[in-house]
């Protein structure tokens, strides 16, 4: 039978956390399709990493050593492809993130298969597993069935719940030299941003500006309103960001940062697939917006239905009455 694959994504700082929701979308398939689940660790072979791996109750792990630290889109491209020609999996799961979203078209059309972006939830019926994703910028989902093999199914970050360990051993380590050499394209390193003040991670409570903040003097009036709750930050949705009108730091979504405060309060944000991949995991979510068919209303605990700074102005003057 042939595997599930899954390409953990990792930087200097060890595994990222996405790749856990990956594994848990790995199971899904595996349980449907009978399949055993393979995870590959592309870089320099580090072997504390592929215990971290391997103790999550994954069958095999494979190192795939392309003799790099770091990112390469044409080190992966070049490697994986050498990888799964002999592994022949069935899915490949990578992220959609960054670099998932980067490597994963290339490889696919090397393979000869395809590739189904954004991808979260599965379903299945007697054919096998259909794929859902957003389409019409997140207000419905479509279902898809891939007719290449195999397929690579980039995981929407947010969209699986992560689960424990479905088996009793660690998995066996394998190490693959599949170095890759030469290309065109050339690491620089890497360079960290410094950055000031409050941070979208350090919050308790993020109030969350969109399009419908109407103008960028607008604010200061959100700025006024997240004021009144403790440890709290203002944060945008990504038009807001492209536009210049905050920086990029404050930006919560799928090309952000994900979030998980204990109250997350969405301003004039319709509820774009890419945004809510990264406010999943907030404790609570309410959302003002004067579209009662808003996409993000689905998604939240509390929705309010009325003009933004109507209801801005009527929750100070409350909360001016009973302090």
């Amino acid at each position: 039978m042939r595997p599930i694959a899954v390409v953990v994504e990792h930087d200097a700082g060890g595994i990222i956390p996405v790749t856990h929701e990956l594994l848990a979308c790995a199971r899904i398939l595996a349980d449907q399709t009978q399949s055993s689940i393979v995870a590959v660790i592309p870089g320099k072979g580090d072997p504390a990493m592929a215990k971290q791996i391997a103790d999550l109750g994954i069958e095999t792990v494979d190192l795939a050593i392309i003799g790099m630290d770091g990112y390469n889109s044409e080190a992966y491209k070049g490697a994986l492809f050498q990888l799964f020609t002999t592994l022949a999996p069935l899915y490949i799961i990578v992220g959609h993130t960054a670099t998932g979203r980067d490597f994963a078209p290339g490889l696919g059309v090397r393979l000869g298969g395809g590739s189904i972006a954004g991808v979260n939830h599965i379903v299945s019926d007697q054919t096998g597993p259909l794929f859902s994703r957003p389409v019409l910028n997140g207000v419905k989902n479509a279902l898809v069935r891939p007719d290449a093999s195999p397929c690579i199914i980039m995981v929407q970050p947010g969209a699986f719940r992560v689960q424990g360990t479905s088996f009793a051993c660690p998995a066996r380590v394998t190490a693959m030299d599949i170095r890759f050499t030469g290309g065109t394209i050339q690491p620089l390193g890497i360079k960290t941003v410094t950055t000031q003040g409050e941070d979208l991670d350090q919050a308790a409570v993020i109030v969350a500006a969109g399009r419908g903040l109407g103008e960028r003097e607008n604010l200061d009036i959100l700025e006024r309103f997240a004021a009144l709750f403790p440890n709290s930050v203002v944060g945008a949705s990504r038009p807001l960001v492209d536009d210049g009108w905050i920086e990029y730091r404050f930006q919560v979504g799928i090309t952000g940062a994900r979030v998980s405060p204990k109250l997350y309060i969405a301003c004039g944000i319709s509820g774009s697939s890419q945004h809510l991949a990264g406010i999943l995991g907030s404790e609570l979510i309410v959302s003002v917006n004067s579209d009662p068919n808003a996409a993000i209303f689905n998604h939240s605990d509390l929705c309010i239905v009325a003009d933004l700074f109507e209801f801005i102005s009527a929750f100070e003057r409350i909360l001016q009455r009973h302090p």
